[in-house]
Order: structure tokens, then C-alpha cells, then sequence
């Protein structure tokens, strides 16, 4: 090859590496493609996915998007926009919907981080912050997890991603308040705990905004928005998603649903005019300034090790809300989302230095606050809050990297708190190629530990299996709907999907006695026909309910083999040297046995 040739492909090369679109596509398919893994894997995958594709099938056969609920839980009805996707999508592939449905969501999953990418570019200005933290969380545990699911939740990631983005652009341009308004109602009707997170991070993002800018005049439009958007959803929950209005608001909150709506509106209000009197009296707010005096590198070491206490300690307490404890194996598999929240939590520093952090700073405070409600209530699903924390702290974690990355040698001469250490690696030109393997390590790590994070907890393992598929189909035409089938969590929903009666999670004693006689009252007491039992059950977990989670031994899975139960349908997945690799397993009970004997 010339070298005429060889100067024009590298000329290319750079070109192209330098383009922030490669990267942004890039970041965006290994953000899809990670998410997607549990689709291709599995036939389906979550807990609860049985509710979605019964409802779902609900919609392409009636045509009705509102049905009728008779499955676990009490709202799943009333946020249809998962269903519709997939029905539609369904309907213009011809593709069988338990082919399509489990790999849909999960795209939408992966799209929340190009949007990402643009909120923190639209209020930052800087592209290699934005795509930092477009990579960040591309790959952060509690995201990826969560939004691999086709569940409502991952749409509702989507489109509250997408409305804040419409939300940042109509502060400088009114003509997004009309995508902003589509954006708005199609996360309404997506999912009502991320339309929370969405309400108190625009919240809290205004006094933020306010608080930055006094004389900003369009900050009384994003007021009137915030005031209408909370509205409107607490007008929908209180006379269609009832359920959510009168249930979810005031057990999770402890007070009436109309007090907790006075109470908000108080602190919208308030809070608003509070920080324009305070502003337009020009008073200076003291801030705190932690670890003052120390380096970046000291702060983050802090932090790590701080992090990694808590996380030891939750070994013998229960995490609220999920009735589970950590394990040592979990802490390890959690070093590397440690590390990235040890970085944000080091840069947080930067985000007052940094055009428009402060609106990151005030989504952070919003959902924190209502983090620390959630700890100290045991309620409000505290688990949960971590995925949507995430998001805005990997921006100063973006931030402080791509600050380490801009130091030369004359801006190392004025850092004293930089280490004799690191300021000979940066001398030597070594200290940017460090910290780049540092954050790709830490990203890579971040992607292989995010599945086997949360089964190393052995609290949820929510794979559905190929037998699992095949005994449903068969179970249809040889069983009873009207029969009763006991299962755990994951595969009764399916059941129910299918049209089978089950226990709800009435079970217990079914699964962890050793032997007949002391499940035999609650067999009866539920009209329990038959049991279905999978690989999973008896190797990993029996998730029956929130909180109720049980083990099968040798003895509590044998008493199966045994009368009264009869094994009527076995199905097996086969591996090399035909190893079973899953296999699912029909017992019938037979209660003139028991009468007999």
C-alpha cells in the first residue's frame, strides 16, 4: 500500500473517531444490544411479563385499549402505551407477539441514551460531557437492568427521557411545548412511578433554573407546565387509574391523596416565590463544602470506601421495600457501579462551576430527597429509586473525567492537591491514557456485572424458558381453565396470560415443607389441581410475592415424585453431551389418593 493510501485511510480513521455521531451511534447500540441480551436468551424475561403480554393480547383481541383486570396487582390496565406498541407492531410484522414483545421494549430502553445524550449537551454545551455521560449510562447497572424489560417501566423511562429533553428546549423555544405536551401524555399513560420521578425532577430542575436566573421571564411558562403536567396526572389517577390515586399514593405516603396534592402544590408555589424573593435580594445562600482541601483522587477513595461499608452492612439488613439482604458476591459484582458513583459523587463539586449544572444539581436533590423519604419510611420502593438517581449523577462523573482529561502541564504547575504521583504521570503523558482505561474498565465491567448483579441477591431469577413455552401451549387443549395451578410469581403470570386459574401467590408451605402432610391443608384450601414446577424453582429461587422467597432442598422437591402427585408433561431443553439445560415439569394432584390413604 502506498503511502499516499495509507495517510488517507488514517486521515479517514481520525475523521471519523473525532465525530461525535460515531459515538453517539456507537454508545446507543451497545446500549440496545446489552439491553436486548435477556430477549435472545430467553423466550421471555421478568417477573411480571405474563401481565403485559395477557393484557396485550387483550388489546389485539378486543381492540379495546382499556380492558378489564383480573390478574395480580390492581393497575396495570390503566398504562396501555407498552400494550399498544407491541399490538401495533404485532399487527404490521405478523410477527407472533411472544416473538416480538420481549426485544420492543428494550430498544426503547436502549433510545433513552442518545436522548440523554442531547439533555446534557442542550444544557451543558460540551459534547464530550454529553457522550461521557451518554456512555455512563449506557452501561450502569440499575438502568440496564431495569429497562431490559418489556414492561411498562422501560417505556416510561423513554418518554420521561424524551419530555425532559422537550422540556430543556422549551425554556429557550416555545414551540416544543407542542411535542412537549405528546411527550407529556404518552408517559402519563406509560407508567405512574416514573411520571412521579419526572414530576419532582421538573420540579426541582425549576428552582434550579429560577435560582440561577432571576430575570428569566420564560421561567413563568415552565411554572405554568409543571403546575398543569401534575395536574392533569393527578386528575387521571383520581378518576380512571384509581387504583394509583387512592392505593399506591397513600400507602406509599402515609397521608390522603388530597393533602399529598395541597402539600405539593404549597411547595411548588412556595418554593418558586420563595427563591425569587430571595434572589431579588441578592442574599448569599452559604454553601457546605465537603472535603475541602482534598484531591480528586483522596475524595473518590472516600467515597469508594464509604460506599463499600454501607454495602457490607446491608449484608445482615434487609434492603426496604425488597426484603433482601446483600450478598459478598453482590458486593463484588457492585464494585464497578461503586466506582462510578464515587466519581459523581467526587465531581458534584463541579456541577456549580459548570454552564447549566445546576439544573443536574436540582434533579439530583429531587430524586434524593425522595430517596431518604423512602429509607427512613421503608416504603416507596427504595430499590427503585436507583435507577432513575442514576441518570443525572452521570453527569458530573462526565464531568470530572473530561476535566481530567483537559489538564495539560500548565494547569498541572497551578493544582497543588494533585500528588507528586500523578503529576509525574501527566509529565510523562501517561495520565490521560490511564484514566481512559480506568473509565473503560470500569464501563465494561459496569456491562458484564449487570445481570449477574441482581442474581447474585438469589431473590428474582426471571427467566422464562423454551419448556416453559412449550407446557403453557400444551396445558391448552389438555387442562381445565378452570382448574387451579400452583407456580411462583413468574410463571402463574403466564399462566393467567393463558387463561389458567392460579393461587396469586397464596402459596408457602407448598414449596418448603419436606414432605405431603404439611402442604396438604393448603393444597386443599386453594382447590390446587396441579403443579407446575421448572429448573428454576428447584436450582435457583421460588419468588411467590414481593418479600416471599423460597428454596427448594433434595426432600421439598422429591415429595413431587411421590403420591398424590402424578407427573403428566415433562419438557427438556438439551445441551452438548445431552446435558439438560432446562426442563419444566406438570404434576397432577390426586385427591382420591389422599381420601384412600
Amino acid at each position: 500500500m502506498c503511502e499516499w493510501m495509507r495517510q488517507k485511510i488514517i486521515s479517514r480513521l481520525q475523521l471519523i473517531l473525532t465525530n461525535w455521531i460515531f459515538w453517539l451511534i456507537l454508545i446507543t447500540s451497545i446500549a440496545i444490544f446489552i439491553r436486548l441480551l435477556p430477549a435472545y436468551f430467553n423466550p421471555a424475561w421478568g417477573a411480571d411479563f405474563g401481565i403485559y403480554y395477557g393484557l396485550t393480547n387483550y388489546f389485539i383481541e378486543s381492540k379495546e385499549l382499556f380492558g378489564t383486570y383480573d390478574g395480580w396487582g390492581n393497575s396495570y390496565q390503566y398504562f396501555p402505551v407498552l400494550y399498544a406498541i407491541s399490538g401495533i407492531s404485532h399487527w404490521i410484522t405478523g410477527i407472533e407477539l411472544m416473538e416480538i414483545m420481549p426485544k420492543i421494549a428494550p430498544i426503547f430502553g436502549g433510545l433513552t441514551i442518545p436522548i440523554f445524550y442531547f439533555i446534557v449537551y442542550e444544557i451543558i454545551k460540551n459534547k464530550r460531557i454529553a457522550i461521557i455521560s451518554a456512555a455512563l449510562l449506557s452501561v450502569a447497572t440499575f438502568h440496564v437492568y431495569q429497562t431490559s424489560h418489556a414492561a411498562p417501566l422501560t417505556i416510561g423511562h423513554f418518554f420521561m427521557m424524551l419530555s425532559l429533553y422537550f422540556f430543556i428546549r422549551f425554556i429557550n423555544n416555545k414551540k416544543y411545548i407542542f411535542p412537549l405536551l405528546i411527550s407529556t401524555f404518552l408517559l402519563i399513560l406509560s407508567h405512574h412511578f416514573t411520571t412521579y420521578f419526572y414530576i419532582i425532577s421538573i420540579t426541582f430542575i425549576l428552582f434550579a433554573i429560577v435560582s440561577d436566573n432571576l430575570k428569566n421571564k420564560k421561567d413563568i411558562f415552565l411554572l405554568l407546565y409543571v403546575l398543569l403536567t401534575s395536574l392533569f396526572t393527578f386528575t387521571y389517577w383520581a378518576l380512571f387509574a384509581q387504583p394509583v390515586f387512592y392505593n399506591f399514593m397513600q400507602s406509599k405516603m402515609f397521608f390522603s391523596p388530597f393533602l399529598i396534592i395541597i402539600l405539593f402544590y404549597i411547595l411548588v408555589l412556595g418554593g418558586f416565590l420563595l427563591i425569587k424573593k430571595i434572589k431579588s435580594y441578592n442574599i448569599k445562600i452559604p454553601t457546605i463544602s465537603y472535603f475541602k482541601g482534598f484531591s480528586n483522587m483522596k475524595k473518590f477513595l472516600i467515597f469508594s470506601f464509604i460506599l463499600l461499608l454501607i454495602s457490607i452492612y446491608a449484608i445482615n439488613v434487609y434492603i426496604p421495600g425488597v426484603y433482601v439482604k446483600i450478598t459478598p458476591l453482590a458486593i463484588f459484582y457492585s464494585l464497578p457501579m461503586i466506582f462510578l458513583i464515587s466519581l459523581s459523587f467526587t465531581g458534584f463539586s463541579e456541577l456549580k462551576k459548570t454552564r447549566g449544572g445546576m439544573i443536574f444539581w436540582g434533579w439530583t436533590f429531587a430524586i434524593s430527597l425522595s430517596f431518604l423519604y423512602s429509607l427512613m419510611s421503608s416504603n416507596l420502593y427504595p430499590d427503585r429509586h436507583l435507577e432513575y438517581l442514576i441518570i443525572p449523577l452521570c453527569v458530573p462523573a462526565a464531568i470530572l473525567i473530561n476535566n481530567i482529561l483537559s489538564i495539560n502541564k500548565k494547569q498541572l504547575n497551578m493544582k497543588p492537591t494533585f500528588s507528586p504521583f500523578f503529576r509525574s504521570l501527566i509529565k510523562n503523558s501517561h495520565i490521560k491514557t490511564i484514566i481512559l482505561i480506568f473509565i473503560s474498565v470500569m464501563c465494561i465491567s459496569n456491562m458484564i456485572a449487570a445481570y449477574p448483579t441482581i442474581d447474585s441477591l438469589n431473590h428474582i431469577d426471571e427467566r422464562v424458558t423454551t419448556p416453559c413455552i412449550n407446557v403453557f401451549d400444551w396445558m391448552s387443549g389438555n387442562i381445565s381453565n378452570n382448574s387451579v395451578v400452583a407456580s411462583d410469581h413468574r410463571l402463574e403470570m403466564m399462566l393467567w396470560a393463558n387463561g389458567f386459574n392460579i393461587t396469586f401467590g397464596k402459596t408457602n408451605h407448598t414449596w418448603s415443607s419436606n414432605n405431603t402432610i404439611n402442604c396438604l391443608l393448603e393444597l386443599k384450601q386453594f382447590n390446587i389441581s396441579y403443579i407446575l414446577i421448572d429448573d428454576i424453582m428447584k436450582n435457583s429461587v421460588i419468588n411467590v410475592d414481593v418479600g416471599n422467597y423460597y428454596y427448594m432442598t433434595n426432600e421439598s422437591y422429591e415429595k413431587f415424585t411421590k403420591k398424590p402427585f402424578d407427573l403428566i408433561y415433562r419438557n427438556v431443553t438439551m445441551g452438548n453431551n445431552d446435558i439438560e439445560l432446562h426442563w419444566v415439569e406438570l404434576y397432577q394432584i390426586n385427591y382420591n389418593y389422599i381420601d384412600v390413604n
